[in-house]
C-alpha cells in the first residue's frame, strides 16, 4: 500500500510539474486548465507505474552487484525511451483528439526540450534508485548475517552441550579410575586423550569451520577413550587421503557421527561395532554397521538436524544419509 501510494505520488507531481513547465516555455498559458493537468497527472502515475514494472524487471535480470555500470546505463536507456514515447504518445492523442492542433510536427522543438527535460530526470531517478537499491541491499545483507551468526552460534552451543554431557564425563572417570589400578602408563595416556578432547570441544564453540586434521586428531582421541571402555567391541578405521587434511569441516562433524554410532548400536564380541571412515574427492564417509539398539534409548536424530543445519548455514548443502544394510553419512569436502 505504502509503494502503490508513494509510485503515485512521484508519478503525479513529476507528471504535473513537467508538463506545466512545457505549457509555460512554450507560452501555452491559456491549456493551463484543470482538466489539462489532470490528464498530466494521469500520464505521470501511468508512467512511473511503467518505470517500476522495468526496473523490477532489470533488477531481476542485470544484477547490481555484478554489473554495476550495465545495469546504470540500461535503466537510463531504458526508462528514457519508454516515458519519452509515453509521452509523446499521449500529446499527440491530446493534440489531434481534444485540441484539433493542424500540424503537429511544428512541436517538434519543444519536443526536443521535453527530451532533454526527461533525460535529465531519468538520470536523476537512475542515481537515486541506485543510492536506494544499495543502502536497502546493504541492510538486508546485514540483517541476514546477524541471523547467519546467531544460528550458527546456536548449533555450535548444541553440539557442545551434545560433547560436554555428564554421562561421558562420568564414563571417562570411572576408566581412569579403573586404569589406574591396572595400568598407569596406560591410564595417564587416557587423561591426556580426554584433556586433548574437552580443550578442542571447548575451542570449537567460536569456530565456524575447522581443519579436517585438527577434527580427524579429535576423532583419534575419542577413538582411544572408547576403544578403553569397550576393549574388542569396538573398532574404528581411519583412511584419510593426505591432500584433503588441509580442507575445512564444521567443528565436532565426524566426532559426532561416531559417537551416535557408539549411543544406537549394542556392542560384544560377537557383534563388534565397526566404523569406517574414508573420502573421495567430494565426501567425506562416516559407515558403520548396525547391531542391536540398546534399551531406553530413543533417537530423535538430533546430532544429524545439527550437522545439517551447520551445512546448510555455512555451504547451502545438505549432508547425505542413507540407513540401510550399513549406516552410512556423506560430509560435503569444504575446501
Amino acid at each position: 500500500m505504502k509503494k502503490n501510494l508513494l509510485i503515485i505520488s512521484i508519478g503525479l507531481i513529476l507528471g504535473i510539474s513537467i508538463g506545466y513547465y512545457m505549457l509555460i516555455s512554450e507560452q501555452q498559458v491559456q491549456l493551463i486548465q484543470t482538466s489539462t493537468l489532470l490528464l498530466l497527472g494521469v500520464l505521470g502515475i501511468v508512467v512511473a507505474y511503467l518505470n517500476t514494472v522495468i526496473s523490477s524487471f532489470l533488477d531481476k535480470n542485470i544484477s547490481w552487484k555484478k554489473n554495476e555500470g550495465l545495469r546504470l546505463f540500461s535503466g537510463i536507456v531504458i526508462h528514457f525511451t519508454i516515458t519519452f514515447l509515453a509521452s509523446y504518445f499521449a500529446f499527440y492523442v491530446y493534440a489531434n483528439v481534444v485540441v484539433n492542433v493542424t500540424d503537429f510536427y511544428e512541436y517538434k522543438l519543444s519536443f526536443i526540450k521535453l527530451g532533454i527535460l526527461l533525460c535529465i530526470v531519468t538520470i536523476l531517478f537512475q542515481v537515486i534508485y541506485f543510492a536506494l537499491y544499495s543502502y536497502y541491499s546493504y541492510a538486508t545483507l546485514q540483517i541476514e548475517a546477524v541471523k547467519l551468526e546467531r544460528n550458527q552460534i546456536e548449533h555450535q552451543f548444541e553440539a557442545l552441550k551434545s560433547q560436554l554431557s555428564p554421562h561421558f564425563l562420568f564414563n571417562g572417570l570411572n576408566t581412569i579410575s579403573s586404569l589406574t589400578h591396572k595400568d598407569k602408563t596406560k591410564a595417564s595416556l587416557f587423561v591426556r586423550k580426554l584433556a586433548l578432547m574437552y580443550h578442542y570441544v571447548l575451542k570449537s564453540y567460536s569456530v565456524k569451520l575447522t581443519n579436517l586434521e585438527k577434527e580427524i586428531t579429535l576423532v583419534e582421541s575419542y577413538n582411544y577413550l572408547i576403544s578403553n571402555r569397550f576393549s574388542g567391541r569396538y573398532n574404528c578405521e581411519i583412511s584419510i587421503s593426505p591432500d584433503i587434511l588441509k580442507t575445512h569441516i564444521p567443528p565436532l562433524s565426524i566426532q559426532m557421527l561416531v559417537e551416535n554410532a557408539v549411543k544406537h548400536n549394542v556392542m560384544s564380541n560377537e557383534h563388534p561395532l565397526e566404523v569406517k571412515i574414508t573420502n573421495d574427492e567430494e565426501f567425506i564417509y562416516i559407515k558403520n554397521n548396525i547391531t542391536s539398539k540398546p534399551k531406553n534409548i530413543s533417537s530423535f536424530k538430533i546430532g544429524l538436524k545439527n550437522i545439517n543445519s551447520r551445512y546448510l548455514l555455512l555451504t547451502k548443502k545438505n549432508i547425505e544419509v542413507t540407513n540401510g544394510e550399513n549406516f552410512l553419512v556423506k560430509l560435503p569436502i569444504i575446501r
